[in-house]
């Protein structure tokens, strides 16, 4: 995945529905603000440990532990012909 790549960025799905915060770029690897959560309860921020960085089209940034990504055609085949519900995510910047 290279910077400003696009890419999907989905928060949870089921047989007929795919919950996702949106479409957007990838920003390279950062550290997230302390009270992001990854794998474990571990704050990334506070142990600064660095996250993929994605942009949405909306300006909100979600971060890899946060959510299930993927180059936006990927996840675009990922979810087929399920319906989509775009859900609320991630911080203004």
């Amino acid at each position: 995945m290279n910077i400003g790549d696009r890419v999907g960025a989905i928060s949870h799905a089921n047989e007929t529905t795919v919950y996702m915060y949106g479409y957007g770029t990838y920003q390279g690897d950062e550290i997230p603000p302390k009270g992001t959560k990854g794998a474990f309860g571990i704050d990334l921020g506070e142990a600064g440990m660095s996250n993929p960085k994605i942009k949405l089209d909306n300006g909100n940034i979600v971060w890899g532990c946060q959510c299930w990504w993927g180059s936006e055609s990927k996840v675009k085949e990922m979810i087929g012909n399920r319906n989509v519900e775009v859900v609320s995510g991630g911080a203004r910047t």
